[in-house]
């Protein structure tokens, strides 16, 4: 009997406007993240592109984006490769 109670209020439009507000939330969160983890990998090896680095690094919305971007920067073996993937971001 609860299984279907549970069923019938998971079916209602509060509990999936709550959810999608709840998921909504997770995906901000989990993008800061990733953004602060860019910005700390930026500023360990290549501190002096940081200044240029910070305000293209928060205008990213994509987490795939923010992703591919951490192992681009993590791997580049000079702070040269690390600037030009940061200029390809928009402003």
């Amino acid at each position: 009997m609860q299984t279907n109670n549970y069923e019938i209020l998971r079916n209602t439009w509060i509990y999936q406007e709550i959810q999608q507000l709840i998921q909504t939330e997770i995906q901000q969160q989990q993008r800061d993240e990733h953004c602060q983890i860019l910005l700390s990998i930026v500023q360990a090896r290549f501190p002096r592109i940081l200044a240029q680095a910070r305000p293209r690094i928060i205008q990213i919305q994509d987490q795939a984006s923010l992703r591919t971007l951490i192992v681009q920067i993590g791997s580049a073996r000079t702070e040269k490769e690390a600037r030009q993937q940061i200029l390809q971001l928009p402003l």
